[in-house]
């Protein structure tokens, strides 16, 4: 097996499946690290730190990539480019994460956010035991290209102190820009400088008018809603199979919820998905609804009322203002990348981009949003109002259901003030959906 993007990479070592990585080719969006007994990069010398900073910043130039620590790769001679062809997990200590923080601050600009993340292999592996290091590393908007590098380096190995490089991912290996295109680029910034200022352009993923639609759609054109929206930054043409048997027309008519229909996610018992614009439209009453264009773009549309984020929250609101349930929150959020991240964001290769928009939050009376769990009596808790009726947010999709909805209530919570720990539903940089589940049961 071989992981064809970054989605299924991710998807793969969040399933502890790493053997489903082997044979995965290194290219403009992965490159795989062996780890030897000073970790993936020796940051004690002058070289690892480089190399650290160098592949960072030729990813950011490529339109972001992963770094993946705890795979052998290898070109073979039928090959073209180096290929995971070992796992080779390893152990935490060999990784401190503030220290690689500090290194890429220190030597890349612009500075980058880059994240990191731990991937078990699996326990019951009588052969290797260990982890999976990933570093993801964001594209950089075409904007405030180039990424560079604050150090050249000596054919042995020592930093150079006053000198710059450009690293640019060429295929599965890194290449630095060309001194003739540096001039060239310098130049072209200087005559860009003395022209008119460009405009500012709406980002590509922010499909506002799918969330106008689909508003229009549900008449919800005055109620405030939490949209989430899910955008391949490289759509490809028409999404392959949209009406086919087994098709997303079937994925959505007949959706692997943790609850039914009745429950808090985008399924309904009264209404199909019907074709719209070469795309799909599936409305769920009062309570909300899905939009899906012809591309695979994903709107989803879920009402702040007492139909669906208020549910139950009526008794335990003062001054008219209406409470959100934590509960429904976290479920319909986990749900919508349930749905999408499993479903939609593979038939496309490309990087997603992820977006939440509570709109008409703030308008009178507002909705508010409390720490803890919902209240089992009116006066517990301390509901915070919404401070903004156009709170639009955007991230790079993970692709894992869990960490997709954790960044989205992140976001959401910040809405209120309130920080996402808050939340008695997350753990770590993840929605549990184990406690989910505890509180139904």
């Amino acid at each position: 097996m071989a992981a064809d993007s970054m989605v299924q990479l991710v998807s793969y070592l969040t399933a502890q499946q790493p053997y489903a990585i082997v044979g995965t080719p290194e290219s403009e969006w992965v490159d795989f690290k062996s780890v030897p007994p000073q970790g993936p990069y020796d940051l004690s010398t002058d070289k690892g730190k480089f190399e650290l900073a160098k592949d960072v910043a030729a990813f950011s130039n490529a339109g972001g990539g992963l770094l993946v620590c705890g795979f052998k790769a290898k070109k073979k001679q039928t090959e073209l480019y180096e290929v995971a062809e070992k796992v080779t997990p390893f152990d935490k200590r060999l990784v401190d994460s503030t220290r690689y923080k500090d290194i890429i601050a220190e030597y890349v600009r612009p500075l980058l956010k880059v994240k990191f993340f731990w991937y078990d292999h699996p326990e019951d592996d009588p052969e290797v035991s260990g982890h999976y290091f990933v570093i993801e590393v964001p594209a950089l908007p075409e904007a405030d290209r180039w990424a560079v590098v604050t150090r050249g380096i000596t054919d042995d190995g020592q930093l150079i102190k006053n000198s710059w490089t450009v690293p640019i991912r060429n295929g599965d290996t890194t290449a630095f820009l060309p001194q003739d295109e540096v001039y060239r680029l310098l130049n072209d910034g200087l005559r860009a400088r003395r022209g008119a200022t460009p405009a500012v352009s709406v980002p590509a993923a922010d499909r506002a008018e799918a969330r106008d639609a689909l508003r229009a759609d549900l008449a919800m054109e005055e109620t405030p809603v939490l949209f989430f929206q899910s955008v391949p930054d490289h759509p490809h043409g028409l999404l392959p199979g949209m009406y086919a048997h087994g098709g997303l027309r079937d994925v959505l008519s007949n959706q692997d919820t943790l609850r039914d229909a009745h429950a808090f996610n985008w399924a309904s018992l009264h209404t199909h998905p019907e074709p719209r614009e070469g795309g799909l439209l599936l409305t769920m009453a009062a309570r909300g609804g899905l939009l899906v264009d012809a591309y695979g773009a994903v709107t989803g549309a879920a009402a702040a009322t007492p139909d669906m984020l208020g549910w139950a929250m009526e008794y335990y609101s003062s001054d008219g203002a209406r409470r959100i349930s934590v509960f429904v929150l976290t479920e319909i959020t986990l749900e919508y990348f349930r749905l999408v991240d499993r479903h939609v964001l593979p038939l496309v290769d490309s990087t997603w981009t992820h977006r939440i928009v509570a709109s008409n939050f703030a308008q009178a009376p507002a909705r508010t949003l409390a720490p803890g769990e919902d209240p089992a009596f009116p006066l517990r808790g301390a509901p915070q109002p919404a401070t903004s009726s156009n709170w639009n947010h955007s991230w790079k999709a993970l692709g894992d259901p869990e960490r997709d909805a954790y960044e989205a209530l992140r976001h959401i919570y910040a809405l209120f003030g309130l920080d996402v720990t808050t939340n008695p539903f997350t753990d770590g940089d993840r929605v549990n959906t184990a406690k989910l589940q505890e509180k139904w049961q």
